[in-house]
């Protein structure tokens, strides 16, 4: 009679790190220890054939222009340890980027911040990860198409939401302004997830600057709270003015877009912490250079700022607790 033999202690069918491993008998098998221990044994010589992730040797990072959002990025990404190229988009001249581009090798990661940034990097279409950085909605035109990897400069809706129930729970209409030019599907995706979270939406288009008033003087008796979107044209510096006077006037307070506003009067901001989102989009690229094969990294952190007097004239008040979960606030 014919014996085939498979898995005796001194032949195995395994090549290379796992040709070394005794395999165990069957009555092994039916220790759960002894069981452990050779499962233990056999991932880690698998584990040793596997390729070791990619590290970044070089990040090249270009910013679309010198501001603090973008200085904060920048320096968020300086602090990881390693080598770092500076250029801007508005100070070098896009032969002088390219020249760098071209310098950046498979083991490098190059950063972007902003849609300025972006446009210019993927015309020279490098071979290192990409990671486009603070990019804004998809509604805006310069922003460039099949990006690898974008980090948006919106802060998500459910994070709005968030806070928006915790520092106002008693507002339930909800005043969004929007350039339909330029923000109406960021503004109808914002609408469906207030809606979803028992909010009433109140959309008001502003085609231009002639539109705002006629636009805040409907919100007048429709709204409880006024959010800020992502709008560069509606929430223009220019406009601050008449949109700070219409929150006074009419006691309805405006969630403002960054901690500028804030400052300037805004009731409060969900903003970014910049440190944190260079981290995480240099993170990104050293994940893309490593096929994608290591650990999501965490997600940037949020900031919350509260202008405190602007709280008083709205008539806003907030206990212990909450003001303990507020990051930073203006007097």
């Amino acid at each position: 009679m014919h014996e085939t033999r498979v898995n005796s202690r001194h032949e195995t069918p395994f090549p290379g790190p796992l040709a070394s491993l005794p395999l165990p008998r069957p009555a092994a098998l039916r220790n759960p220890l002894r069981l452990w221990i050779f499962a233990t044994w056999c991932a880690a010589a698998t584990a040793s054939l596997l390729p070791v992730p990619a590290l970044a040797q070089r990040v090249l990072v270009l910013s679309s222009a010198d501001n603090p959002p973008y200085r904060q990025a920048l320096a968020g990404i300086q602090k990881q340890g390693l080598p770092v190229e500076s250029l801007q988009a508005t100070s070098d001249d896009e032969a002088a980027v390219a020249a760098a581009l071209a310098r950046a090798g498979r083991d490098s990661v190059i950063v972007t911040l902003g849609a300025r940034a972006a446009a210019m990097v993927s015309r020279s279409a490098p071979l290192s990860p990409t990671v486009n950085c603070m990019m804004p909605g998809n509604d805006d035109p310069k922003v460039p198409a099949g990006n690898p990897q974008a980090v948006p400069l919106e802060i998500p809706i459910d994070t709005h939401i968030l806070w928006l129930k915790r520092l106002l729970p008693n507002a339930r209409n909800v005043g969004l302004l929007y350039d339909p030019g330029q923000s109406e599907r960021r503004a109808a995706e914002t609408a469906g997830a207030l809606t979803g979270a028992g909010y009433v939406p109140v959309l008001e288009p502003v085609s231009s600057p002639s539109a705002l008033p006629v636009a805040l003087g409907r919100l007048t008796k429709t709204s409880n709270v006024l959010l800020a979107l992502a709008d560069r044209i509606v929430f223009a510096p220019e406009h601050s003015r008449a949109l700070l006077l219409f929150s006074f006037r009419n006691l309805i307070p405006l969630a403002g877009p960054n901690e500028t506003w804030v400052r300037a009067g805004a009731l409060y901001a969900v903003d970014w912490d910049y440190l944190d989102l260079g981290r995480y989009c240099l993170a990104l690229g050293q994940r893309q250079l490593a096929g994608n094969r290591t650990p999501v990294p965490p997600p940037a952190r949020t900031r919350v700022i509260v202008n405190m007097r602007s709280a008083e004239q709205l008539r806003v008040h907030w206990d212990a607790d909450t003001l303990r979960l507020i990051d930073r606030s203006f007097e």
